[in-house]
């Protein structure tokens, strides 16, 4: 029986002992993480942002129990509409140079960022903290590739909340050097060059956001809400200054942000 064929065949066993949708999504991306085999979604409906993470939740106790995330990825296509977010298992926290098997992805897709570590922790409250409370949390802005993959099947016609709920397309994070004199840093000018084997794109002043660190104080509040914390060491990645970019097995990817610093990682 082929993969999409199970699939189905288990989507209509969770429905018969009637188990939401939720479960059930969180059965497919559990079963896909860690067969390494794509998972066939098209016979479950995700209605809601709030359905998605709730998946997101389920599906990271299920693969990593007893852990918390050691990064974060946060950010949008622009600050006009509500960012998304999706945890990062330590396991897929890699230090630069890193190198990762692409023979594993089913597709190597890789980003270059920018991210915040935080130096204190920002505990969940129900008020929100200000941008200047969680500045004063920053210890520094690393350079960071995030790796991108998908346990979708049909990845490229999903809707969007079965991708927010694959945890965004989040596979792994690089993160490279940083520099902890972080607040000289003007992002409206910041440069970028994205080496992706013999490609390279350049950017300046190009986060969605303008300045990234406008995202914290979201996230913060996004985990409190779902009753987490964010702890000094955690790692919190901001989004693409290029888009994103498909590598291949055999290039090294280099992403400098002048000023700051750089990451590599190398797709074996």
């Amino acid at each position: 029986m082929s993969k999409e064929k199970a699939d189905r065949a288990l989507v209509n066993a969770l429905r018969k002992r009637g188990l939401s949708s939720i479960a059930t999504a969180t059965k497919l991306l559990a079963d896909a993480q860690r067969s390494r085999k794509p998972a066939a979604t098209g016979g479950v409906a995700l209605h809601t942002e709030e359905e998605a993470y709730r998946v997101q939740d389920a599906v990271f106790a299920e693969l990593w129990p007893g852990a918390r995330p050691a990064a974060w990825k946060a950010g949008g296509p622009s600050d006009k509409v509500e960012p998304t977010a999706a945890p990062i298992p330590p396991e897929n926290l890699l230090r630069s140079p890193a190198s990762v098997t692409g023979a594993k992805m089913q597709m190597i897709g890789v980003e270059a960022e920018v991210a915040f570590r935080l130096a204190k922790d920002l505990p969940p409250r129900t008020r929100p903290y200000s941008g200047k409370t969680v500045a004063a949390a920053v210890g520094e802005v690393l350079v960071t590739i995030e790796l991108c993959d998908t346990r979708l099947a049909n990845w490229q016609q999903s809707s969007g909340l079965w991708k927010l709920a694959d945890f965004q397309n989040n596979s792994a994070l690089v993160a490279g050097s940083g520099t902890k004199d972080w607040q000289r840093i003007d992002f409206l000018q910041q440069e970028v060059e994205f080496r992706i084997g013999e490609r390279v794109a350049r950017a300046k002043g190009a986060h969605s956001f303008g300045n990234p660190l406008r995202l914290l104080p979201w996230l913060s509040a996004h985990c409190a809400k779902r009753g987490l914390g964010l702890h000094a060491g955690d790692v919190i990645t901001t989004g693409a200054w290029t888009g994103l970019e498909m590598a291949r097995a055999g290039d090294t990817v280099i992403a400098r942000f002048p000023g700051i610093g750089e990451a590599t990682v190398r797709i074996n």
